[in-house]
């Protein structure tokens, strides 16, 4: 009877309840001890199918692509085998016994492998687990992970073996990817895969289609274009792995491939996917050497001590991992400031975006301000830069290498045509200059990192909203001449208050703006040598610039570096009123155009005065219902400029001046 129950358990015959029931028992208490033993054999049984179906032979048979045959799959089928070397020296060890004394029973035999009971009931809850959710890849890593904790030593001490086998997969893939930038995953099992969306391919720079009302605006302006076709697999994410470990992870790696490649001398239109990368591997080792220093033996000898899952925690993992960031940071932060002379490049885009080198614009204006008050044309492109070629020779600046690196694009709108339309409705469906001009700038490589596509769409914002209050003060001096010997005291005084204030709103601009903010980013750029820091100085920098040229919304009441929601700036009640500011000035400007004689003159002229005093007085209000919010501060500071000498609150007809009203918020006596 016990050698029956050997082979039982040795798998090599199967029992069922009618061949147990043919048994016969020599003791009462066989037949109970004789189904114990079948259970055992049956849970061993149910083990062994998994692992038979992991072998390589059954593999073979398998397509590459079947989930079930994965490499983290394998490697649990080899840690089981190697656990179930255990049960089968015990198996040897009771037959060797039971050869050398006959006398032996049942319970004796039983009294060997109970202790292996726990154990395969595990191991069968583990891969049941598997069959049934369909896990594989780092999702076994995740639920392995899960049963070490155990109060059964044998069990515990199991799971701990299994373990080292899967995780011995995770970190070697983790470490190809992190020390050169290589996927080595062709099941698609590890926590990052390579996406088939072609559309994610964006390391070159193009224009968003529109503002992401979804994210803050901070946020939108660190986001990288830093795709190049990986992306996290969020399914795979084990558990124990913060999401942020594993965003810092998919970084690095995505920036080592950066290494591999300027995509500024990629054909447009190419795919990242299409294009060969370079394996950091191949570069040599004076590329790695560059990158790593002397510390890649260093890191991949961490890196491999988590193998042992007795010194795996993922404290300490996160720990490697940061100094490997650190160490890649490092290097971009060199390529960016050092080779790509970054500092240069944020200086270009202050003279340029942020209208520094003024006389430049202001003969440009000069050049094409009857262009962008029309509707674009399908030369306007042309036009535009070599207006912008004529400019940059009138100040002395066509020889310069700088100016090459920017270009204007001027898009051509088709008209909105209908049958019922006429010739006027038609011309002012289409798009006029200054909402669709863009200024594109050719910066260095790897300098796309820094200036992405909302970026450089927010700078674009900047720019046209600065052209137009350079062009509106321009107009308004230059009809200094001609009113300053009129007659008509109505018209000369409402001349006075635009342009004091136009050039107060100019100032504010250039003065508490834009030199202020940028002085900040240059500070902080010359602190830190952490690409990652010197990217969120940069992204702190256009997001207070354009909080405070009110070109977003803030529904926020947190500090200026927490970021906050934002929207279209054309919801921002501030911006609307000082466009509809700087539309009464154009319009004031243009009326000698169209006024023949002095009465039509003083009607425009009363019109343009109640229009002017209604949109300060809307100003006013907008200052109490905004003061709580964090653009409230930069627009209280705008108005203390305006109202210095109480003249705006006694046109706004104010019962209390804006003055008192303004030292009452910010606290000033």
């Amino acid at each position: 009877m016990i050698h029956d129950a050997l082979l039982v358990l040795w798998d090599c015959s199967q029992v069922t309840e009618e061949t147990a029931k043919c048994q016969h028992y020599a003791n009462q208490g066989d037949s109970d001890v004789y189904h114990r033993i079948c259970e055992i054999a049956k849970s061993h049984h149910r083990i062994q199918i998994f692992v038979d179906s992991m072998s390589f032979h059954c593999r073979k048979s398998h397509s590459a692509s079947s989930r079930t045959t994965g490499l983290y799959a394998q490697a649990l089928s080899e840690g089981i085998t190697e656990v179930l070397q255990s049960y089968k020296k015990t198996l040897l060890e009771v037959e060797g016994l039971v050869m050398g004394n006959h006398t032996y029973t049942l319970s004796f035999a039983y009294s060997y492998v109970e202790k292996y009971q726990g154990l395969f009931n595990t191991l069968n809850r583990l891969i049941s687990t598997i069959k049934e959710r369909r896990l594989n890849g780092c999702q076994i890593l995740s639920l392995t992970h899960q049963y070490i904790l155990n109060g059964n030593e044998m069990v515990h001490d199991a799971i701990i073996k299994i373990f080292a086998y899967i995780n011995n997969v995770f970190m070697n893939q983790l470490c190809t990817w992190l020390l050169y930038g290589e996927l080595r995953d062709p099941y698609q099992e590890f926590i990052i895969i390579c996406s088939r969306d072609e559309t994610s391919d964006t390391f070159l720079s193009t224009t968003p289609s529109s503002t992401n009302t979804d994210k803050t605006l901070l946020n939108s302006l660190q986001d990288t274009s830093l795709d190049c076709g990986f992306i996290l697999n969020p399914k795979m994410i084990p558990h124990f792995m913060p999401l942020s470990l594993a965003q810092e992870i998919l970084f690095i790696g995505k920036t080592i491939i950066l290494f591999g490649f300027d995509p500024q001398k990629m054909k447009k239109g190419t795919s990242m996917k299409t294009r060969p990368m370079l394996s950091l591997k191949k570069f040599g080792d004076s590329r790695r050497f560059t990158i790593w220093e002397d510390k890649e033996a260093e890191f991949h000898e961490k890196l491999q001590k988590f193998k042992d899952p007795e010194l795996f925690e993922i404290y300490n993992l996160r720990n490697v991992v940061r100094e490997i960031n650190e160490c890649v940071t490092k290097h971009l932060w060199t390529v960016a400031v050092e080779e790509a002379q970054l500092i240069h490049e944020l200086r270009l885009m202050k003279d340029f975006y942020l209208l520094g080198r003024g006389e430049l614009f202001l003969e440009l204006l000069r050049l094409t301000a009857h262009m962008l008050e029309k509707p674009t044309t399908r030369t306007g492109t042309r036009d535009m830069n070599h207006a912008f070629q004529l400019a940059a020779r009138s100040v002395f600046l066509s020889n310069s290498a700088d100016i090459e690196k920017f270009s204007f694009e001027l898009p051509y709108v088709k008209p909105n045509t209908s049958v019922n339309s006429t010739v006027t409705e038609e011309s002012y469906s289409a798009a006029d200059g200054w909402s669709s001009l863009i200024l594109k700038y050719d910066f260095k490589w790897p300098l796309h990192l820094l200036f992405t596509p909302e970026v450089l769409a927010r700078y674009n914002d900047m720019f046209r909203l600065l052209l137009r209050i350079k062009k509106t003060q321009h107009d308004l001096h230059s009809l200094w001449k001609t009113y300053k010997q009129s007659s008509n005291f109505a018209m000369c005084q409402l001349h006075n208050k635009l342009m004091f204030l136009i050039n107060n709103l100019q100032h504010y601009m250039q003065a508490d703006v834009l030199d202020t903010s940028y002085s900040k980013l240059m500070d902080a750029v010359t602190k830190t040598n952490d690409f990652e820091k010197l990217r969120k100085a940069h992204a702190i920098f256009l997001a207070d610039v354009l909080s405070q040229s009110f070109l977003t919304i803030t529904s926020s009441t947190n500090s200026e570096y927490s970021g906050s929601e934002s929207t279209d700036s054309i919801n921002n009640p501030v911006f609307c009123n000082i466009m509809e500011l700087l539309k009464l000035c154009h319009s004031f400007c243009s009326m000698s155009n169209s006024v023949t004689d002095k009465e039509s003159e003083d009607y425009y002229i009363r019109g343009y005065s109640e229009r002017f005093n209604k949109l300060v007085k809307q100003l006013m209000q907008l200052l109490l219902s905004l003061r709580d919010r964090p653009c409230g501060i930069y627009l209280a500071r705008l108005l203390m400029r305006l109202d210095y000498n109480r003249w705006i609150s006694g046109e706004a007809q104010l019962t209390q001046s804006l003055t008192n009203m303004l030292r009452s918020e910010l606290g000033v006596i």
